[in-house]
């Protein structure tokens, strides 16, 4: 996966020697030498006005692909993160039009791509990547980051200089000094748009390039997004047709992603997402060794009883017979990691989860493995969170129709969207949340609720920051927010019904707790954090485009009762189908749950501190808290004092809505300590 980092000074700008550029690009690299322990390397314009540097983590090409690239008449220099699948294929093409390779990397596809097509060679890269390459020619610095962000890429200008790096906390040994961007925290722009919690410093979105010139101009244009049928367009396929047609995409995105030339593994939970990877690759092993074995890395909680997906998983890695590594994680050690994850994370956290990934990636490199597959992105894509059927009620499935399915009336709906928006929204919450609320944001987006119920599980209310805070910021509105950073081309798709509003639902899901969230501090970064690269096929670009042809109704599903005249709805129908025959029976029937790392429970009677409860009060103090300088201490200190006293141990295995907020407020705490950030003081 590697990590990279790389500096502009433009016209007029002070410029190091090359020897002080090299040594500030080597002191940026130490910064994020975890991202690739087995290579480094720099290289410095002759005029001293760009440097890039790069640590590898070996993967393809081992003995050779070190970085930086260039062509061979040194014109194209370049540093690239992440794998780029189909590279052999591609690399014959350009050989019989007379390109040059200098090695067998993946990675140098970019440099010759270029060569022949300009800024154009983006469509042509399949995988999760992110790059900087400086045409010496033309003094051009182009940077870019795949279609889903799976690889992280952030830039700034610090002193007149553009700075780029896998990483912000590269930035530091360039004298960057992180500052709060109020606006952003009370907001979260960190989760809505291409803002972070620091001042001045962004996120590249995913499918998005930037390009940067000798003058200091800056553009930034999206080159893919995520695109989707029109509510009425008819679709000639039969599900049956559909169904092999997602086998046959997913086959195809898992072979790809077993390429390698180091061993591969794959996150196994109790669900149905990653178990079908699991299945899936083992399947295309055996087809050319009937003995082959797959090593599965699951993190298990015994302490958490019905809540503990290790007995699942077990049982489906012995269907398997696959190389099972089971996890078993405990309260004190997910307590214990937490803050070395918001290091790697570089975002506040509100739950345990970050830290369970940390500590399953950490066995996973000490057990020797450098690549594992996992199963993100098929909630998003396919309809699995439990709060997306209410927006597939907001409209009929014309298509769906069409194909004769057994869809609820229109009045059925209605009454059924109604009953449900009775109810509470089922998502962790920092804030409170429900259906009704935020009717403008709502609005934004055609009514749906998913960003909603987003907005809630990722950002708290207005009383956790200090009266200062709020007279600059405003109150906040982070579902507005939200809504406002979707392109404005995909909010008017939305209000005017041309795309179905569980196709709306799924593509905000995406841009906000998938690329913000889950693949950040649940995905890439805790994986990086010890020198795995994570893979997830269902974030295959191929894979995308064509589940998201398929109508609504095959993926939150109707099912009617036939006794009792009642409809349910089963959650990634369609996957479930296709991956059938590769999953065990008890996977291919469970409904999906919240996945939890859950903490201990304190026994009735008991007063001693459980691990979670213990670090909290240690390290949330009103010093600290204050020292941070928007957040409202009386608020922290009321929900410190009653966790402590009276925790909730909720029955899904969730935390108590307390110890949530509390988290997120000892993530600021010791971000600032991490990044040395000065108190915000307006």
């Amino acid at each position: 996966m590697c990590g990279l980092t790389a500096v502009y000074y433009p016209e007029a700008t002070t410029r190091p020697d090359s020897s002080g550029i090299g040594e500030l690009l080597s002191n940026s690299l130490a910064k994020i030498q975890h991202r690739g322990p087995d290579y480094t390397g720099v290289w410095v314009a002759s005029d001293c006005s760009v440097g890039l540097g790069h640590v590898r983590l070996s993967i393809i090409d081992l003995e050779h692909g070190q970085q930086p690239l260039s062509d061979e008449d040194e014109h194209i220099h370049c540093v690239v993160t992440g794998e780029i699948y189909d590279h052999e294929r591609i690399r014959d093409e350009l050989m019989s039009q007379g390109f040059t390779f200098k090695t067998k990397s993946d990675s140098e596809l970019v440099v010759q791509l270029y060569k022949r097509d300009g800024i154009d060679l983006l469509p042509s890269l399949r995988g999760e990547f992110a790059f900087v390459l400086y045409d010496s020619t033309r003094r051009l610095m182009l940077a870019a980051r795949d279609r889903f962000g799976i690889k992280p890429l952030y830039y700034t200008i610090s002193d007149g200089r553009l700075l780029i790096a896998s990483e912000m906390k590269a930035f530091l040994a360039f004298g960057w000094k992180a500052k709060w961007d109020i606006d952003s925290v009370v907001h979260n722009g960190d989760f809505s748009d291409d803002r972070t919690i620091f001042k001045g410093v962004n996120k590249l979105m995913a499918g998005h390039s930037l390009v940067f010139r000798p003058t200091g101009y800056l553009k930034v244009q999206s080159y893919w997004d995520i695109t989707y049928s029109n509510t009425d367009a008819p679709n000639a396929a039969t599900v049956d047709e559909m169904i092999s047609n997602v086998r046959t995409h997913l086959f195809d995105a898992i072979r790809l992603r077993l390429r390698s030339d180091v061993p591969v593994g794959v996150y196994l939970s109790g669900g149905i997402d990653s178990a079908a990877v699991a299945g899936m690759a083992i399947h295309l092993l055996r087809q050319k060794n009937p003995n082959a074995k797959l090593a599965t890395f699951t993190l298990a909680f015994p302490d958490a009883g019905d809540n503990d997906e290790g007995p699942i998983a077990h049982r489906t890695a012995t269907f398997l017979g696959a190389e099972e590594h089971m996890v078993n994680v405990t309260e004190k050690e997910l307590v214990d990691a937490f803050e070395a994850t918001l290091w790697h994370a570089e975002q506040p956290l509100w739950s345990l989860l970050a830290p369970g990934k940390y500590l399953l990636s950490n066995f996973v490199r000490n057990q020797g493995y450098k690549v594992v597959l996992s199963g993100e992105g098929a909630d998003e894509f396919l309809g699995g969170y439990a709060w997306l059927p209410v927006d597939y009620l907001r409209r009929s499935d014309p298509p769906g129709l069409a194909m004769g399915l057994e869809l609820p009336s229109d009045a059925e709906r209605e009454a059924i969207l109604n009953r449900i928006q009775m109810a509470t929204v089922p998502v962790l919450s920092l804030s409170k949340n429900s259906y009704t609320d935020a009717p403008l944001a709502r609005k934004m987006l055609g009514g749906i609720s998913a960003h909603r119920a987003y907005a809630a599980a990722g950002s708290a209310g207005a009383e956790l920051y200090n009266p200062r805070a709020i007279a600059v910021a405003g109150v906040p509105d982070v579902p507005r927010a939200i809504a406002e950073g979707i392109n404005p081309s995909i909010r008017k798709k939305a209000v005017s019904g041309k795309w179905h509003p569980l196709n709306i639902a799924s593509y905000v899901s995406a841009k906000t707790i998938l690329m913000q969230a889950i693949l950040n501090h649940m995905g890439e970064r805790m994986e990086m954090s010890h020198s795995v690269e994570g893979r997830p096929p269902f974030l295959d670009h191929n894979f995308v485009e064509y589940v998201n042809t398929i109508p609504p109704s095959l993926k939150v599903r109707p099912v009617k009762n036939e006794t009792s005249g009642t409809w349910a709805f089963t959650e990634k129908w369609i996957l479930r189908q296709a991956v059938k025959p590769y999953v065990t029976e008890e996977v291919f029937l469970r409904r999906k749950l919240s996945y939890n790392a859950p903490p201990s429970r304190r026994r009735e009677g008991e007063s001693i501190l459980v691990p979670l409860q213990a670090h909290l009060k240690a390290r949330i103090t009103r010093t600290n808290v204050e020292r941070v300088g928007f957040l409202e201490w009386s608020l922290v200190e009321d929900s410190l004092t009653g966790y402590l006293t009276n925790p909730n141990f909720p029955a899904d295995g969730s935390l108590d809505a307390r110890a949530q907020l509390l988290l997120y407020v000892l993530s600021f705490i010791v971000l600032q300590e991490k990044f040395d950030v000065p108190t915000w003081d307006n």
